[in-house]
């Protein structure tokens, strides 16, 4: 029974329950309006589907203008330090423009969403529920960052878009990692350093300043003291996945 009041508080903090439309549009709008009702009905999986179907739609638009021709142009440089063969590269991706090439893809995407989305969550719930000790169950960890995600829809365009000027995925940033110049010969430290530039560029930071807006919301915890936790979190897992990236890159 003594459970009961603040459970109630914190239903109020929460907001009105929201139907999955009016949830996605306060996201982007109103994004401290819209946890309400999360607490008692899960929809993580609405948002991952949204995200699932827009990554294989626009893997599928840009897999002839943009993937095949970058996976080409690093098949080519195999093919220059004698790890592959042209008649290998031409079967390669005589396959890859085809229809198995295209299931390929999509299917990546499929894999690669959900588990982002849940790799997300389990920051989220262990800087929230952990290191702060709110409790935060991992179902609500997961809402967060299956909803906060949707904020990464407009890079996912943008992206896109640049690609498809370009005429291939190699070289497109949308952080901060624009900014520097372009290197004829790539190194593992540049390499490393863009990617960490891109990680903390201004749609990104909108991405984390929801899920720490939803993140506080659901576990009444200050936002202040779960911004400072979240975000020293995924700057450091950008800094190891850019520093991984940057490791296993060809370069010198």
């Amino acid at each position: 029974m003594s459970d009961m009041p603040e459970a109630t508080a914190a239903a109020r903090a929460d907001g009105p329950p929201l139907s999955l439309f009016e949830r996605t549009v306060a996201v982007f709008v109103r994004p401290t309006r819209a946890w309400g009702g999360l607490r008692e009905r899960a929809q993580w999986w609405f948002p991952t589907l949204i995200l699932v179907i827009v990554s294989i739609a626009i893997s599928l638009f840009l897999h002839e203008r943009a993937l095949i021709p970058m996976m080409a142009e690093a098949w080519d440089e195999q093919v220059a330090q004698g790890n592959m063969t042209p008649q290998q590269v031409d079967a390669t991706i005589e396959f890859m423009s085809g229809p198995a090439g295209m299931l390929i893809t999509a299917v990546q995407q499929a894999i690669a969403i959900p588990f982002v989305v849940l790799l997300t969550a389990l920051v989220v719930w262990f800087g929230t529920g952990f290191v702060l000790g709110s409790g935060l169950k991992f179902r609500l960890a997961l809402e967060v960052a299956a909803w906060a995600s949707l904020i990464t829809l407009p890079a996912y365009v943008l992206t896109a878009a640049i690609a498809w000027v370009r005429g291939t995925m190699r070289g497109v940033h949308v952080g901060f990692g624009a900014l520097l110049p372009a290197m004829d010969e790539p190194t593992k430290l540049g390499i490393a350093l863009r990617g960490f530039l891109d990680a903390i560029g201004p749609l990104a930071i909108w991405f984390v300043a929801v899920g720490v807006i939803g993140a506080a919301t659901l576990s009444g915890k200050p936002r202040k003291v779960v911004g400072w936790v979240l975000g020293s979190l995924y700057a450091a897992v950008a800094l190891l996945f850019s520093a991984m990236g940057g490791l296993f890159a060809p370069g010198t």
